[in-house]
């Protein structure tokens, strides 16, 4: 928060143990993010539809901006079911690799928020069919892709490019050697916000010299 974000996402394990536990969880993070911060979590797949509802319940009292990924992604009945039980935001999308399962997820699970893994769904093109699908029945769109700077470099260009980008997920962790070492250039967020590489392609550079000692 202290970095100018506005918006922090917690989740997967030990998320889905037990009930206790997982409102425990939701209690402290948004006690310790204070009540002005979207807070956003991720349950990482990890309860069936009856109990996705009840928890969605529980996390209402604490203002959750979305509940992404609690169930099995194809699970489009149980998508819906949840969806239109509970007026919290249902977030997925980021383990679909084309644009015919996220109109599953959109039409049939009725998911509120669609989030695109260019790495996974068939890259540039195929991501913007799938934001102008979200956008014909109203949806915001978010990336999924935070490992290395490539693929967060990728979304920056792809949300810039549609009118129903929501927000770039982006990792501030600076300690992860690979995602350090890969390219010559390292994004860093000021005042919460990422800035879009303006040199030619991606506006990145991989780092030959960690090529080559990766190289296998």
């Amino acid at each position: 928060m202290d970095q100018g974000f506005s918006a922090v996402k917690f989740g997967w394990d030990p998320m889905g143990q037990d009930r206790e536990t997982d409102r425990a969880l939701v209690r402290e993070a948004r006690r310790g993010l204070g009540p002005q911060a979207d807070l956003m979590i991720d349950a990482g797949l990890v309860w069936d539809a009856k109990t996705a509802l009840q928890r969605a319940n529980d996390f209402a009292e604490h203002d959750i901006y979305w509940l992404e990924e609690p169930l099995r992604p194809d699970d489009y009945e149980g998508y819906r079911k949840l969806a239109e039980s509970t007026p919290i935001r249902i977030a997925a999308g980021e383990e679909e690799s084309c644009r015919q399962t996220f109109i599953e997820l959109m039409d049939r699970g009725r998911i509120d928020v669609v989030q695109v893994d260019l790495t996974r769904c068939g890259g540039f093109t195929e991501a913007m069919k799938i934001a102008a699908l979200a956008w014909d029945r109203g949806l915001p769109v978010a990336n999924h892709g935070f490992t290395t700077y490539i693929n967060v470099s990728a979304a920056l260009h792809w949300l810039n490019a549609i009118p129903n980008a929501l927000i770039c997920e982006f990792v501030t962790e600076e300690e992860t050697n690979l995602r350090e070492s890969l390219t010559v250039q390292k994004l860093r967020a000021r005042d919460g916000y990422l800035d879009i590489p303006q040199a030619p392609g991606l506006g990145i550079d991989l780092d030959e010299e960690t090529i080559a000692r990766l190289r296998v």
